[in-house]
């Protein structure tokens, strides 16, 4: 049977290859037969030698096919490609050009590609449907290149145009034209007469007219030739009439300009009169030119303005027309250089030591049309100050010593005049003043506060204080006083007395310059009038309602109070302060029960007072706790326990009592933790992938419960096929870290790949004790992970081959999933990895115990044979 479908395919990919050459044979005849125009009508019969589309690679999309060996076969499958505008031959390759706009594949001469093997284009149609090639090159004179060599005849002999029609004699044939004999063809076909060549047009001019066209490539529509029948008269086709127009350009304030139209062949060679037209296509905005002679051969233009001007000439004689396109531009006038203007700011400044920093900056400098550069010198300085200036319009200056500078900055405009300026700087040496010292405002002070503290640190000195000394005046020296810290801005006394106290502050600086003030301590006795403290009246809320506010603005003194302290005396639980040193706090976190809170003020000479007040809350309604079980999750496996948190349940009082129930629909598998389970928070260990539901239940003191669900979902742990266990013949209570480091770097070594070994667990074996080293191992970059059974194939041979490789005896190395598909005739069994068998299917034992060790289902049948 086999055979048999092989032969039948083989004969129908012949003939599907036959079919194929047939058509690709006659979609190239076609060519071969002049008939070009049939296939691809909108192609330019002109083949472009040393061209390459304007717009370079950006101007299309090149598409390479090498399955054609030649221009013509090229050329030929572009024009059955709707999205084929331009074939090009490169490197004897061909290329499809699928055109952004025909513009970008108008053809540029490539004068250095110009070599024994140059590119070759054919434009074949147009990118839009209602243009043609002739309307894109007639613009502007877009092809630029070498004259029209006699390679031309070889060009035009491409698509046919030399193969004249067929004819019986010379009457038969158009102008300039007669009937010869084909020497390939059996048949009589219209050829050039003697003198005369055959043009892109494929009307036969003479030599003369041919060689005095001076223009590179002139595009022209094609007129078909029809084949004259006896009885009917042929009206003579139009001929082609070539013009150039040479594009001029004018700078203001000159603004008249004169075009003039050139005729191939002239007027003088054909003895008549032409017709001119001159017709403006496009001007400038706000235009004001006027156009006279617009019916001669030489068009004037004048009172143009700044901007580009396009002309078009159309030139009519007796059976021909022709036409040609010129641009004129007119520039504006040119501009009449100034000076530049160099300009420094600031011109003149001073700059005081310590400061050895200056900026002079130029980039205000001005110009009638711009500054190129900038130039900066020192043209005078203290002598040892050599800077390294940099030439930026803007000059920063560092480690400048005391004298007088001047910088001069030179400037160039773009027409490369220069201009300069100068500024000043000059660097004053520093003064050193003496110091002012200020041991502060005399003090007045109550008994029984009896210690204070001077502050001399708004003392002053224009380069800083050097050392600080306090003294007792001279007339205090027999009163008690108790003196610390005499050496710093602040002295600390303690143990005054009643009566009036001297102070002297001596500071210095650096040059042993010094300065004293003297500052006056009173010590008064007690006023004997203490602040009087005021809490408020008590407070009673309700809940819900947990915080109140405590007012103490009513406590008094008679000269002021300067502190506040609120502090909690007595309650069922801890408060919260939101302002504890002020005299309005607002207090949080109530619950039912009775308060005590105590407000202690102090005055200006240390005297104290305090004051309770009592807050009462109560609870005219109970309203129900509400459970949060914290919402649903999703984890990955492999998870160590699942935590499910509670504390967001709320209550306007307090919930007493939490309890977390397993839900019918859960999955049964997992250990709560101890206790968890009567807690806000639940964790429940020993997990395996499903869905795991839990609900809480919340009760507050008087017994109303809330309950809520949540759902835990436990996805499979994506690396589970490719998880290894490693078992090795050595006890869990034996092995080290350094050990099972040194096993993983050996693992790794093994497996001779770009690979990392990432160690999920590392476990006893339940019953034996042994270690067990479960392991996933990935790849460069870790984007990839090397299939399990891969692994233990490469890690089984390498055992296979030295058994001590690891230096750790190893018992056995498997994959975490028992993956035998058991011949598809059974399942592996987890935890022997031994098949068990359909009904008629059997393990192999041969395989099992003499080969590869691996249980597989077989046939009855089979093994009884």
């Amino acid at each position: 049977m086999r055979p048999t479908l092989s032969k039948m395919y083989k004969v129908q990919h012949l003939a599907l290859c036959l079919l194929f050459l047939g058509s690709c044979s006659s979609m190239f005849s076609d060519w071969d037969n002049g008939n070009w125009q049939v296939r691809c009508p909108a192609l330019y019969p002109m083949v472009f030698t040393s061209y390459a589309p304007s717009g370079n690679l950006t101007g299309g999309d090149f598409t390479k096919h090498p399955n054609f060996p030649d221009l013509r076969h090229c050329v030929g499958a572009c024009c059955s490609q709707p999205t084929c505008h331009v074939a090009l031959m490169y490197n004897m390759t061909c290329y499809f050009v699928q055109c952004f706009s025909s513009k970008l594949c108008l053809p540029l001469y490539r004068p250095d590609l110009a070599n024994s093997n140059p590119p070759s284009m054919v434009l074949v149609k147009p990118v839009e449907e209602d243009e043609a090639w002739t309307d894109f090159l007639n613009q502007g004179n877009d092809v630029s290149g070498p004259m029209m060599s006699d390679g031309t005849e070889q060009e035009l002999s491409f698509f046919g145009a030399n193969a004249g029609l067929s004819c019986s004699t010379s009457d038969d044939c158009a102008e300039n034209e007669v009937c010869m004999k084909n020497s390939e063809k059996l048949e009589r076909t219209c050829e050039c007469a003697r003198g005369y060549k055959r043009n892109l047009a494929g009307i036969c001019s003479s030599y003369e007219e041919l060689q005095d066209l001076d223009i590179a490539v002139t595009p022209e529509i094609l007129e078909p030739r029809l084949l004259k029948a006896s009885q009917t008269s042929v009206k003579p086709p139009l001929k082609q009439l070539f013009v150039k127009t040479m594009s001029k350009e004018v700078r203001l304030p000159e603004n008249e300009v004169t075009l003039s139209a050139f005729t191939v062949p002239s007027e003088e060679q054909v003895s008549g009169h032409y017709s001119y037209a001159w017709t403006l296509l496009s001007q400038p905005e706000a235009h004001t030119g006027t156009m006279t002679d617009q019916n001669q051969k030489t068009v004037k233009l004048s009172n143009l303005s700044e901007g580009l001007y396009k002309f078009k000439v159309t030139v009519n004689g007796a059976n021909s027309f022709g036409e040609a396109y010129a641009n004129v531009t007119v520039l504006p006038p040119k501009r009449l250089n100034q000076a530049p203007i160099p300009v420094i700011s600031p011109a003149s400044q001073i700059v005081k030591l310590p400061n050895t920093g200056a900026v002079l900056d130029g980039s205000a400098s001005k110009d009638d049309d711009k500054i190129v550069s900038y130039h900066w010198e020192l043209q005078q300085g203290p002598i040892g100050y050599q800077p390294s200036l940099v030439d930026t319009p803007t000059l920063q200056l560092d480690n400048l010593i005391a004298g007088n500078y001047t910088f001069k900055l030179t400037v160039e405009d773009s027409d490369h005049v220069t201009n300069y300026t100068t500024a000043n700087i000059t660097v004053l040496k520093i003064t050193d003043y003496p110091p002012s010292a200020n041991a502060g405002q005399d003090v007045i002070i109550y008994l029984p506060q009896n210690t204070l503290t001077l502050n001399g640190n708004l003392s002053t000195d224009d380069r800083g204080i050097a050392s600080w000394e306090w003294t007792k005046s001279p007339s205090d020296e027999n009163k008690a006083v108790d003196i610390q810290n005499t050496r710093t801005p602040y002295l600390q006394l303690s143990n005054l007395e009643e009566g009036m106290y001297t102070f002297v502050l001596k500071v210095t600086d650096d040059s042993e310059q010094s300065s004293t003030s003297e500052v006056h301590v009173f010590v008064k006795p007690p006023t004997n009038k203490p602040p009087k403290a005021d809490a408020g009246d008590d407070v009673t809320i309700a809940l819900p309602e947990t915080q109140a506010l405590l007012n103490g603005t009513r406590s008094k003194d008679d000269i002021k109070i300067v502190s506040y302290h609120w502090e909690q005396i007595g309650g069922p639980n801890k408060v919260a302060f939101t302002a504890a040193n002020e005299s309005i706090t607002n207090v949080t976190k109530l619950t039912k029960g009775d308060y005590s809170f105590k407000l202690i003020v102090i005055d200006d000479n240390g005297n104290k007072d305090s004051d309770t007040i009592q807050l009462k809350v109560t609870q005219n309604k109970n309203a129900p706790p509400k459970a949060n079980a914290g919402g649903d999750q999703t984890v990955v496996a492999p998870v160590n326990a699942l935590i499910l948190n509670g504390t967001l349940s709320t209550d306007d009082l307090k919930i007493k009592q939490w309890l977390w129930t397993r839900d019918p629909i859960s999955l049964a598998i997992g250990n709560i933790v101890e206790g968890t389970d009567k807690s806000p928070i639940l964790m429940v260990t020993d997990i395996v992938p499903g869905r795991y539901v839990f609900r809480l239940k919340v009760a507050d003191d008087q017994g109303l419960t809330s309950e809520d669900t949540a759902s835990v979902i436990v996805k499979p742990d994506l690396q589970l096929l490719n998880l290894v266990e490693l078992t090795l013949n050595i006890g869990a209570h034996l092995l080290t870290e350094s050990q099972k480091d040194s096993l993983v770097v050996k693992l790794q070594m093994l497996l001779r790949e770009e690979t990392s070994i990432v160690v999920r667990s590392l476990r006893a074996e339940p019953h034996s004790g042994r270690v067990v080293l479960v392991f996933y191992v990935e790849k460069k970059g870790g984007k990839s992970t090397m299939p399990g059974p891969e692994v233990v194939n490469k890690l089984k041979e390498k055992l296979r081959q030295d058994s001590g490789i690891l230096q750790l005896s190893v018992a056995n190395v498997d994959t975490a999933i028992c993956q035998n598909n058991c011949s598809g005739h059974g399942t592996c069994d987890q935890e022997t990895r031994l098949c068990l068998c359909e009904a008629f299917w059997m393990q192999n034992l041969i395989q099992l115990y003499f080969r590869n060790g691996e249980s597989n289902c077989g046939r009855i049948g089979v093994f009884c044979m």
